[in-house]
């Protein structure tokens, strides 16, 4: 814990410099989304293929069910990763 106040706004911060500071956060913000966006869609798109691909080769269809599921649960464990990266390097 810090025995210092949370920094508030800064008084010489002006109008300008404060709209430029909001949409760069929002740019930030953006880009995060389309990374998630595109970890999840590359992750159905890879691990459905592959157990699509396995279940056709071994004949078990189920593997395509599979290969989505382990695709998302991988996406969303690099998603929260990098998140958690992303917050500790502020």
């Amino acid at each position: 814990m810090s025995s210092q106040p949370p920094a508030g706004p800064d008084p010489h911060e002006t109008d300008e410099s404060k709209a430029e500071r909001e949409r760069s956060e929002a740019r930030a913000m953006e880009s995060m989304m389309w990374t998630v966006i595109g970890h999840m869609g590359a992750a159905l798109l890879v691990y459905g293929g592959i157990g699509y691909l396995l279940g056709r080769w071994l004949g078990h269809p189920i593997l395509l069910l599979f290969g989505l599921l382990f695709g998302m649960v991988v996406s969303l464990a690099y998603t929260i990763w990098v998140a958690n990266r992303t917050g500790k390097q502020r």
